[in-house]
Parts: C-alpha cells; structure tokens; sequence
C-alpha cells in the first residue's frame, strides 16, 4: 500500500490517479476537511490527525505501507522531517513531491525567512501608509504577528470553529476575520483587497496549487506589496515536482 500525506489539493489530485491505477492508498490528513473531498473507494484508507514520528511507524507497519510519497503543505516541515525519518528507519522508499516555488523578488515583492522579520518591516511601514494588511498564512502563525494594528489588520483562515475561536482569542473583531476556504480567484482577491483598502499582502510561498500566481496577479491590480515568507529548508532525499511524475514513480517501483 502507499501512504500519501496529504492535505493539500495535489496531494488529493494524487491520490485519486493511484486509485484510477488500481493501487491501494492511505490518504493521511491532519483534520477531515482535505479527507472528506475524497470519493469513497475500496481501496482507499483514510486516516486523519497529527502524526509524530513513532505514529508514522506504527501506521506504515499496520498498513503494510511499501511508499510514502509526502505531499503534504510546503510549511509542514515537522511531517515531511518525520516522515523521512520514519522511512528512513522502517527502510521503504520515501519520495517528496514539492511544488515549484513563485517568489521572484522585485519591487512590489519582498521575500522573508520568518513571520517576524515580515511583522517588523510591517509596523514601520504602516506608519508611512494609511492602507490595510492581509494575512493569508494561515491561522497557525498569527501570534508571530502580535504587534500588528489589529484593527488595520485583516486575516484569511479556514471557516473551522478551532480557528474562528484562535482569532478571537487573539483580538481580532469578526469583521477582520474573512473565514473562508479557497482556491481564490484573481477577481475574488482584487475584491477583497479593494474592499478591505490592502495595501500589505502577506503568503507564504505554496506554489500554483496554493494560489499564489493569482494573489500575486491581484496585489499588483490593486497596487498592494507582497510579502513572501520563505519556505523552511528540508534535506528532502528525493523530490519530484509534479503529480503526474509522481503516479510514474509510484507505477514503475511499486
């Protein structure tokens, strides 16, 4: 059986070409958002929750796992560390698939390594500026963005009742907190910027899946810089970039 961590759209996209290949999947998530897209098959197991390093190997030997293909966020360093090391130690075969990444830093595009590098250019430049900002990191990092004028600051997170209760508990008024589940398109970003008067855009760097060509396409509509966090560094033993390479690799040694 192969192990797919997943959670993201190309790792559901992955999943679902295996199983059209007859191979037999465990379709792995942190919560049932990402496991519930998935169509019901008989040769698909779907498991969800935070997986460690010692609960990876318990599932790659309960389910006879002979691949992991890790398709998990590009952020989710934690997984993809675990799960190299539990391949490494179980000796199956351990194949990342990450996206390609966007960020091509200009004028209207800086890239950060952390969230409070990225904060602490944002206090000093909303001195200078009477526009918004638009956190798109998720709700995971907000604390990294204490300091913040929290009622200039607006935040895109998943519309579940554990992120909706973080934000408030954190400060934020419901009218700041825009709770809604993506892809976006360019015409809906340029809405809310523009309804929102955002003149600071910051994301991480998902890649095309993560919709980043098209916040990026509206943030230059609108006139609004782009703050990149940089991805953290991962010695991955194996990559591939695409999902179709990765149903290859799957198919020919598996």
């Amino acid at each position: 059986m192969i192990l797919v961590l997943g959670g993201t759209l190309d790792s559901r996209m992955l999943t679902e070409l295996l199983l059209e290949e007859g191979k037999e999947v465990c379709y792995s998530s942190l919560t049932n958002i990402a496991t519930d897209q998935i169509a019901e098959n008989p040769l698909l197991t779907k498991i969800s929750g935070q997986l460690d390093a010692g609960t990876l190997r318990e599932t790659i030997t309960i389910y006879n796992i002979n691949l992991c293909i890790d398709a998990t966020h590009p952020y989710a360093r934690e997984i993809s560390e675990n799960a190299i090391w539990a391949c490494d130690a179980m000796n199956i075969d351990y194949i990342r698939l990450e996206r390609p990444s966007h960020i091509d830093e200009g004028s209207d595009i800086i890239a950060y390594h952390t969230y409070e590098d990225a904060r602490d250019y944002l206090i000093g430049a909303m001195g200078k500026s009477d526009r918004n900002i638009l956190l798109t990191t998720g709700s995971r990092q907000l604390e990294a963005f204490e300091g913040l004028p929290k009622d200039r600051t607006y935040i895109r997170v998943l519309p579940t009742a554990g992120v909706l209760k973080k934000c408030e508990n954190l400060g934020y008024k419901p009218r700041h907190i825009l709770a809604l589940q993506g892809p976006f398109s360019v015409e809906m970003n340029v809405a809310t910027m523009k309804e929102y008067k955002i003149g600071f855009v910051v994301t991480k760097d998902s890649g095309d899946v993560g919709g980043i060509p098209e916040k990026v396409a509206a943030a230059r509509q609108v006139d609004a810089k782009i703050l990149f966090i940089r991805r953290p560094a991962v010695a991955y033993p194996r990559v591939i970039t695409s999902v179709e390479d990765a149903v290859v690799c799957a198919l020919k040694n598996h």
